[in-house]
């Protein structure tokens, strides 16, 4: 099923053939902290396994695209409930001849509030020439799924760093503080926040 925003832009659900265009799109510096853009691009053999078997076959991956059919922009999201097996995730990469160099989506430097039921927002990416309806086309499909289900989503580290472009769609920060200076991002359960 694709979603047609504005301008042109529209969104579905990626396949495995998309793997390697999303991980090309989610590994470009996109304003992240030098540290963090080097450890991500040094990994897309990594990121293309765990978007491949973990991220397809759990969670729900959105891709948006023009009329070229490059990518625009998108969004891996992880529903509540699902974890990535960390022996899996080791065993997989040891098959493919790769060491973990990225932790795992689900793995938090702070425990989410009460355990609470969740979505996680594990990664998103939007190409620098990208229309804004683009960002939109790729949250919207689970933000939805979001809102109808009284839930709050979170946003893994790496996500946390597209804070302005999250910040639209209600994403705010939580949980700072001396252990984790930078704070990750929290969407409010829809009616926290007045949407």
């Amino acid at each position: 099923m694709a979603l047609t925003f504005a301008h042109r832009v529209s969104a579905r659900r990626a396949s495995l053939q998309d793997v390697n265009a999303i991980v090309r799109l989610l590994s470009g510096d996109h304003g992240l902290p030098p540290e963090t853009a080097a450890l991500v691009s040094a990994s897309q053999a990594q990121l293309r396994l765990i978007l491949a078997h973990f991220g397809l076959e759990t969670g729900k991956v959105w891709v948006a695209e023009t009329g070229s059919g490059a990518p625009e922009a998108a969004a891996v999201w992880i529903p509540p409930g699902v974890s990535i097996d960390e022996e899996e995730h080791r065993a997989l990469l040891r098959l493919h001849g790769l060491r973990p160099t990225l932790m795992p989506a689900r793995d938090h430097d702070g425990r989410i509030p009460g355990e609470e039921d969740h979505w996680l927002l594990a990664a998103v990416g939007i190409a620098p020439t990208a229309h804004p309806a683009a960002l939109e086309a790729v949250l919207d499909p689970v933000l939805r799924i979001v809102d109808d289900a009284s839930l709050p989503a979170y946003a893994t580290a790496p996500a946390s760093f597209q804070a302005e472009l999250l910040a639209p769609f209600g994403f705010e920060p939580w949980g700072s503080g001396a252990e984790r200076p930078e704070p990750r991002l929290r969407r409010p359960p829809k009616g926290a926040f007045g949407g």
